[in-house]
């Protein structure tokens, strides 16, 4: 509250004392705090009731919707019943993908799935489930890896669990899972509620048992209960402490076990799950398992489907498609339908990806290519498909995202071309309207339009106008050539940044694209800007200020491959970022490069690490402090072992005939 912060910060004290424009400000503040600010509406709710709602609570229109005066807490204690229908794109996706299953196995019904299936359960517990429903974060992957579900009751517990204060339970929940034997119950009347949870209690419903089976109350009465505890009611739960400590201690529990019992139950239950609504979400979630353990083109193609307005998730999904071995094909007039279709281990991009082109525009494509065969080539696809809508932006974005080339392979032919093409099928068309047909039937068909050829464009140019059209890069990406290279760099990914993996404030470097630089003047006349770079799956904002952005303008704004350095920023209020600090671009130099199998550094070769010679040894190496790694290889086993960073050297020759007098001079060796 205002009053509290004006309590707790020195800082806001002295302002509101000396400063009369805050004062004024504050003591406005105060008299609308606590008041609702908009008048909302619940995303899914439904009132129903037996007659006209008006005849109830009172009516409004709210966004065009016909929405309740009174919220949601009124209307049930009016005894109106408030359901809530959630729509799920997932249920779309299985639906979807269910249809393209059914073309080569007309029998398949998601309805007859096994529930038990234990290659979706494997696939699960190895962390595998980029695409599935709940389960695509860095953490759910993290506590599947550490569980290994083997049942629909297990992903219910997960799903349940892996939320604010019921996760504090997961280690204690896995633990007993894997170890029956730890399971401690603080009285028998437990153990049959909480034996499917290992000993944890987990859901509202374990909560509701609880209450009846020890304390002996109705299922309407434990229901009033645990409402109360999940909107965090306290005067409630205070009036049913007491009863529900003595009827706990009439049924055998001694009188601190129940207080300690109800206390656990009180804290857990502001966060604590619905199991019905848990297993409902686990139910569709091992459905999107199964499908992309056992249909993974035909699931991926609807999925994908369903993300088309989302690049990044697109990236991802093509990216996890790729380390399958399913292979994603580009767009094309003669292939492609609206959305992405599986065609045996390929999955060809849909046209409804492809930007400036509508669904009326491709589903006439589609329809044409039905109806009279597959297109020839540029001119004739133009001729069939022209219409009022089909613009010279539609056929740039089609030739830009590889979608002709089917019909010609040469892009920067097709594009160079374009506006003479477009024209002679206009005239054509003109004339043909006019009835003066035979006139082109003498002077030849618009099959003999001959293209003015030129040179194809540049792959890095290719990929720069595929991106452009779709989002995406679909036949390469700009960083192959320096996959060698990347390997070897010690360079961290950007998924893993946005999955957290990386504490706010620490130092990373990233390799990518540089894309959609925007600059801006600050009130103070300092410049602000933010960028996005991309690697191989995801991309992340760059935030870059003013001096870095002078200091890095040529490589910010030249669309390169780079090495980029900064600082992780993780707000509350917005996605992970990354604050600039350098740049480094990735020149010609460092395409195909090819690693050296030995690293860098000083290798001793001795016994083992037990002799008295090594001792000798780091005493010598702690002379030479620096930032050259050493390496022992010991012979008694023939392993390497890198030494600790304390003693990495600052390499001399020195240094090295020091180390010779205790080794031998075969068994000193530096690698530059």
């Amino acid at each position: 509250t205002i009053d509290k912060a004006l309590k707790m910060s020195a800082e806001l004290r002295q302002l509101y004392g000396d400063n009369e424009q805050v004062k004024n400000l504050i003591d406005i503040a105060r008299k609308v705090e606590g008041m609702p600010r908009h008048a909302s509406t619940h995303a899914a709710g439904v009132v129903i009731a037996d007659k006209p709602v008006s005849e109830y609570v009172p009516l409004a229109v709210n966004d065009q919707s016909v929405v309740t005066q009174f919220t949601m807490t009124s209307l049930e204690e009016l005894g109106l019943l408030k359901m809530d229908f959630l729509g799920l794109r997932n249920l779309t996706v299985i639906d979807e993908t269910e249809k393209y299953i059914r073309l080569k196995n007309p029998d398949f019904s998601i309805e007859k799935i096994p529930l038990d299936d234990t290659a979706t359960y494997t696939m699960m517990g190895k962390g595998k489930t980029l695409g599935v429903f709940q389960f695509e974060s860095d953490g759910m992957k993290n506590v599947l890896r550490q569980l290994g579900p083997q049942s629909i009751e297990d992903l219910t517990a997960v799903l349940s669990l892996y939320r604010p204060g019921p996760m504090d339970s997961i280690p204690k929940y896995i633990e007993n899972r894997h170890n029956p034997e730890k399971i401690v119950y603080d009285t028998p009347l437990l153990k049959p509620i909480l034996d499917v949870t290992y000993g944890c209690i987990v859901y509202q419903e374990q909560v509701m048992q609880v209450f009846r089976t020890l304390a002996g109350y109705s299922l309407g009465r434990a229901d009033i209960v645990r409402r109360a505890m999940a909107k965090k009611k306290h005067a409630v739960m205070q009036e049913e402490k007491a009863n529900f400590i003595k009827g706990a201690i009439s049924n055998g529990m001694t009188e601190a076990k129940a207080e300690k019992l109800f206390s656990d139950m009180s804290s857990f239950s502001s966060y604590a799950f619905n199991k019905a609504h848990a297993c409902a979400y686990s139910f569709v979630a091992y459905r999107t398992a199964y499908l992309k353990c056992h249909y993974p083109t035909e699931y991926f193609s609807a999925l994908m489907t369903s993300m088309m307005d989302s690049a990044d998730k697109l990236s991802l999904y093509t990216a996890e498609c790729k380390k399958s071995g399913i292979k994603i094909l580009p767009p094309s007039v003669n292939h492609s339908l609206l959305g992405f279709t599986p065609d045996g281990n390929t999955i060809r991009f849909g046209l409804l990806a492809v930007k400036n082109l509508g669904a009326g525009i491709i589903e006439k494509i589609i329809a044409e290519r039905e109806a009279n065969g597959p297109y020839t080539s540029m001119y004739d696809f133009c001729k069939r498909c022209h219409s009022r809508e089909f613009n010279r932006r539609a056929l740039e974005g089609l030739i830009k995202s590889g979608a002709l080339d089917c019909v010609s392979a040469n892009r920067r032919e097709m594009l160079y071309n374009m506006e003479s093409l477009l024209s002679a099928v206009e005239t054509e068309l003109k004339f043909s309207g006019q009835g003066q047909l035979d006139l082109f039937g003498e002077m030849g068909t618009s099959n003999d339009f001959v293209m003015e050829s030129v040179p194809d464009m540049s792959k890095e140019m290719r990929l720069e106008f595929e991106k452009e059209a779709t989002g995406l890069y679909l036949t390469g990406h700009p960083m192959d050539d320096y996959k060698e290279f990347l390997k070897g760099a010690n360079l961290e990914e950007i998924a893993d940044i946005l999955a957290g993996k990386y504490p706010d404030g620490k130092r990373v470097s990233v390799a990518g694209i540089i894309s959609g630089l925007k600059v801006r003047q600050l009130k103070n006349n300092n410049l602000l800007c933010n960028l996005k770079i991309e690697d191989f799956n995801s991309s992340v904002t760059v935030t870059v200020f003013g001096n870095a952005y002078e200091m890095y303008k040529p490589l910010l704004t030249a669309n390169k491959p780079v090495i980029l350095s900064g600082r992780i920023s993780e707000r509350e209020d917005r996605e992970t970022e990354i604050v600039f600090e350098k740049c480094q671009l990735l020149d010609e130099s460092y395409k195909n490069y090819k690693p050296s199998k030995i690293k860098s550094g000083l290798y001793l070769k001795i016994k083992n690490t037990n002799s008295p010679e090594f001792a000798k040894i780091k005493d010598i190496l702690a002379k030479y402090k620096g930032d050259t790694p050493v390496y022992i290889v010991c012979s008694d086993n023939n392993k390497k072992l890198e030494a600790p960073r304390h003693l990495y050297i600052n390499y001399s020759t020195e240094l090295t005939n020091s180390l010779a007098k205790i080794v031998g001079n075969d068994n000193v060796k530096y690698v530059n």
